[in-house]
């Protein structure tokens, strides 16, 4: 049985702590240096710079990061985010058509952009790649690729993005000797990191700690808008499950532009406007997202292929939801003419890009890191793609599948108390690297509550101390006793309370 010193113990054991001032330096990053001088020079020449930045969170994140600080130093200067819909994933010859430039930065694209890179050079257009996705052994031509990937000095590759541009706003700062504190833009880093599942250690938790501090100061006209929504204290998972669903819900139904304008907003009350404009398109991809799924066919393979009139905007999410429900890597095609374009999740240790890197023969395009994948296929190819990743996932044994479920153990209701909450807030940031504690009880049902459809409200009691709880999505009939799977959540609803959050009864 668990007591708060061994819980304690444990998640302590899990956290690798460095300070903000172990933070890795920005001259770490290979060419960082080469890039900040080529603005520095594009700037005092006063040539055209286009950001070309990606439609998810952290595309979104990365361009603002920039324009924010740009906009304080030069004036000539664009922010081209992609269309989904239009011009494809990143830095793509359909973008450039409409581009006309001297400089060209990419910010959380470009590392597989070579055809782009191509035109750019015949163009005389110079281009800086900034990336953080798993590159391929052939570097695009670019004129400096700044990527932690492909940075030997640099000690911790898992960085998102928008960290990397905002290494690359340190750079400039330092290039140009200017006065500026770029710690006013980790709330919106700490968003990208957490949006895009960075692992919650190292040079991120730092990130994630301040710049969740910086959101619930609310400083920014954003961060007014979202605590005016929230009305509480923002913690990390109200951005993995709250925020950045709506953020990425204008490039998935709409254009992410509505996002980007979200978070370089000037007025709260404007602010505020465009955030319930997210929330509508986030509640028409719940719904869209509700019907493709509720009539999706899966056959009985190790590797999950499906393709279909699916709304582009939410394939990814299809992927990831087919993942968790069959243990499974997954990947979702839209059709779209001849042309299949995909999006794939995987799972435990099985890496989704290597082995669709293996079959890179059969593809029109792909990019990715070990957990997600982008790609684009001739339809006439789907079956032997199909046929190909089912044959090369047989390398992989059972336990490669296993999604870790970080149950700590099982705990009595003695032990769950403002203490123990405590403990657990004091290890916050959760997320991946870091997830939140689970436990196991066995407990009394004294009381049901139907808060609405199949959701829940109970009061459970176990050795005359009683404590409640919520269960969502229940199908079931509850026994007198049961045992189950929960977190512990606080309650700030009338003072501060403690509520148990059931995952699962067993």
């Amino acid at each position: 049985m668990l007591t708060k010193a061994k819980i304690k113990e444990i998640l302590s054991s899990r956290i690798e702590e460095i300070d903000s001032l172990s933070i890795p330096h920005f001259s770490l990053l290979s060419d960082i240096k080469k890039a900040a001088k080529r603005i520095k020079k594009a700037i005092q020449n006063n040539e055209k710079i286009i950001i070309v930045g990606d439609y998810d969170v952290d595309g979104v994140s990365s361009s603002a990061v920039m324009h924010l600080f740009l906009s304080e130093i030069y004036n000539n200067f664009e922010i081209k985010i992609p269309n989904r819909f239009k011009h494809g994933y990143g830095l793509s010859p359909k973008l450039l058509e409409e581009i006309d430039a001297d400089l060209i930065i990419t910010v959380d694209n470009g590392i597989s952009s070579f055809e782009a890179a191509e035109i750019c050079k015949q163009r005389g257009i110079d281009l800086i790649i900034t990336d953080h996705h798993t590159p391929s052994e052939i570097l695009p031509e670019a004129y400096a690729i700044v990527n932690p990937k492909t940075s030997p000095d640099f000690p911790f590759k898992e960085i998102c993005g928008a960290e990397v541009a905002w290494y690359l706003c340190a750079a400039l700062k330092h290039e140009m000797k200017l006065k500026k504190d770029l710690r006013e833009f980790l709330d919106i880093v700490a968003i990208a990191i957490i949006a895009d599942v960075m692992p919650l250690q190292n040079m991120n938790r730092v990130l994630v700690n301040m710049g969740l501090k910086r959101l619930n100061r609310a400083i920014s006209p954003f961060a007014k808008a979202i605590k005016r929504f929230f009305n509480n204290e923002i913690k990390s998972v109200d951005i993995a499950f709250n925020i950045a669903p709506r953020l990425n819900a204008a490039g998935r139904m709409d254009d992410a532009n509505i996002a980007f304008k979200f978070l370089i907003s000037k007025d709260e009350n404007e602010a505020y406007r465009l955030y319930l404009e997210l929330d509508k398109l986030n509640n028409l991809r719940k719904e869209t997202e509700k019907n493709i799924i509720e009539n999706i066919e899966i056959e009985e393979d190790n590797f999950i292929l499906v393709k279909g009139d699916y709304h582009e905007g939410v394939i990814g999410i299809i992927a990831s939801r087919l993942v968790h429900k069959h243990n499974k890597p997954a990947i979702v095609f839209s059709k779209n003419g001849d042309l299949l374009k995909g999006s794939g999740r995987s799972l435990g240790n099985i890496d989704i890009f290597e082995l669709v890197s293996e079959c890179e023969e059969l593809l029109e395009g792909f990019g990715g890191h070990k957990l997600a994948c982008g790609l684009n296929i001739k339809e006439e190819k789907f079956e032997l793609l199909k046929r190909k990743l089912n044959e090369k996932i047989k390398k992989y044994n059972e336990k490669d599948f296993f999604i870790e479920d970080f149950v700590l153990g099982e705990i009595a209701f003695s032990e769950i108390d403002m203490e123990l909450l405590d403990i657990l807030n004091s290890f916050e940031p959760y997320g991946e690297g870091n997830p939140k504690p689970k436990f196991i009880s066995t407990a009394k049902i004294e009381h049901i509550q139907n808060l609405k459809e199949n959701h829940y409200k109970l009061i459970l009691s176990q050795n005359d101390i009683y404590l409640p709880a919520v269960i969502f999505r229940y199908d079931g009939e509850f026994d007198e006793i049961i045992t189950f799977k929960f977190s512990i959540e606080e309650n700030n609803f009338r003072g501060r309370t403690i509520q148990l959050m059931i995952e699962e009864i067993l």
